[in-house]
């Protein structure tokens, strides 16, 4: 396998809004992706439902990265990024 990842700068997907009506983002989930975007599926139709993030996505929306709340997890990745 030869490509790229993509993972954001501290290593936690986005769920969420964007600033653009109407687009959502669920991504940055590098190679965990794999196994844990089919869980986060009903977390994220209900952010899509709703307008608004599902508690347990609150921490995950793209928000963070203009407040400087990021998610400090990089421990709990399987593998390096």
């Amino acid at each position: 396998w030869g490509g790229i990842v993509d993972v954001t700068p501290d290593r936690s997907p986005i769920i969420g809004k964007t600033p653009v009506p109407g687009l959502f983002v669920n991504c940055g989930w590098g190679t965990g992706g794999f196994k844990a975007t089919p869980g986060s599926g009903n977390i994220f139709a209900h952010t899509v439902a709703k307008g608004e993030p599902h508690p347990i996505a609150a921490p995950f929306t793209l928000d963070r990265f203009r407040t400087g709340r990021l998610i400090d997890e990089a421990a709990a990745a399987a593998v390096a990024h």
